[in-house]
């Protein structure tokens, strides 16, 4: 039994804006004919599945899959649907009119260099304007997209960052990537006056040879520590953003992390597994780097017994989210990706381009991609196709939309992941 979230729970049935933000979610799904109390509670509580929950400045963090709770993201996330009716029917087919989240490459700058870095390859000529950011950002609103993330390359290395981020409304929860290039107290400070919710700041090990070794940088360590602290003092809520190699995959190497994340001031951390995209596309011996489900199922069980210790910050992964029994893959469905040259990929890590920004509108391009990706997948997407796409391109990426989409319609699921499946 978890005495920590049964406390939370607790803590949020006494909550007047918690009690308030259920009656306000209740009312906008009550139209539907599908729609009932035992659906309700169903749909939250999968939401709550295997996750640490934590309050925030108000706003409780109940996945960070999902906008905080009760947040104007919230709600802008159930209307996020196709026709203005049948609201519920809509969210339980993942009929979206948006991504949840989506993320938008500012730039594909960096003074890292990450052996696994997914950004490697994206042969874009120019980075968008501060205008045209804007532009994207607004459409992005308008479409009811709930989370928007500014990431790269190095966000900080813009000089308009933190117009870019007033750009985002309280429609959407703005979060920002970063290795902590430049986040000084002041910048966070102003980050967080400008309307950042959140920070995710990339701290792979513990120690500082292996984080150093993998961002091919040695300053990298110490500068996600500071930058961390800095992100907490200024009010932010902050992740450390982890990408764990299978070589390090150790619950007593993880638990080190775990405590030297939470002693600089995150209040999560979240693991990435490495993806074969980018500069791993070229290496040839991935054994030591890429994960089977073995390693899945470990870091899985880790995250479950990290998440029931008061000492550690909360544990998310990549592996149990995109997992059948949660909300799956959500590549081109639930989350896509902006690169700096304006094209719009499934995510982050698949070099599929099915448009341009500048070119025609997120909304049509978006409805697009989405129409030939079909529902939310089991696992990730990237891992099962990003080979092919590689071959297909030729190397030159990334790949046109008329392969693209041939490649996402060849692998469309029939299959639901268990968020989905209970509802329905």
């Amino acid at each position: 039994m978890n005495t920590n979230k049964i406390l939370m729970l607790m803590k949020m049935a006494f909550d007047g804006d918690v009690m308030k933000g259920l009656y306000r979610t209740y009312n906008i799904l009550k139209e539907d004919k599908n729609f009932n109390m035992i659906k309700f509670v169903t749909m939250m509580t999968n939401m709550l599945k295997g996750e640490k929950i934590l309050k925030h400045e108000g706003q409780y963090i109940l996945s960070t899959f999902m906008p905080p709770f009760p947040s104007e993201s919230f709600y802008t996330n159930i209307m996020a649907v196709k026709e203005p009716k049948d609201i519920f029917t809509q969210q339980s087919f993942a009929k979206r009119s948006a991504p949840i989240s989506i993320y938008l490459s500012v730039t594909h700058k960096c003074p890292n260099n990450c052996l696994y870095c997914s950004a490697d390859n994206k042969q874009d000529e120019r980075e968008l304007t501060t205008e045209e950011w804007i532009r994207v950002i607004k459409d992005l609103q308008d479409m009811n997209t709930s989370i928007i993330g500014l990431t790269g390359g190095e966000p900080m290395i813009r000089e308009d960052i933190f117009g870019l981020v007033e750009a985002i409304d309280k429609r959407s929860t703005a979060i920002l990537f970063t290795s902590g290039l430049n986040l000084t107290l002041e910048k966070a400070r102003e980050l967080k006056r400008r309307g950042l919710f959140s920070i995710g700041i990339s701290l792979d090990s513990h120690d500082r040879k292996i984080h150093n070794k993998n961002r091919r940088d040695d300053r990298a360590f110490d500068r996600a520590l500071q930058a961390m602290q800095n992100a907490k003092e200024a009010g932010l809520y902050t992740m450390a953003q982890t990408v764990i190699l299978k070589e390090h995959l150790q619950e007593e190497e993880l638990f080190k992390l775990f405590r030297l994340a939470k002693e600089n001031g995150a209040h999560e951390v979240k693991i990435l597994e490495p993806i074969l995209s980018g500069s791993l596309l070229k290496e040839e011996n991935l054994d030591k780097i890429l994960y089977d489900g073995a390693s899945r199922k470990k870091l899985m069980e880790i995250q479950h017994k990290a998440n029931r210790r008061r000492e550690f910050p909360k544990i998310s992964t990549f592996a149990y989210t995109e997992s059948e029994e949660k909300f799956g893959c959500g590549a081109g469905a639930q989350h896509s990706y902006v690169s700096a040259g304006g094209h719009l990929y499934p995510c982050d890590f698949i070099p599929m381009s099915f448009g341009n920004v500048t070119e025609r509108s997120i909304k049509e391009l978006w409805q697009e991609m989405s129409a030939a990706i079909g529902t939310p997948k089991i696992g990730c997407f990237a891992q099962k196709i990003n080979r092919r796409v590689y071959q297909a391109s030729e190397g030159k990426l990334p790949l046109n939309k008329k392969q693209s989409e041939e490649i996402c319609l060849e692998n469309r699921s029939s299959t639901f992941p268990q968020y989905y499946k209970s509802l329905q």
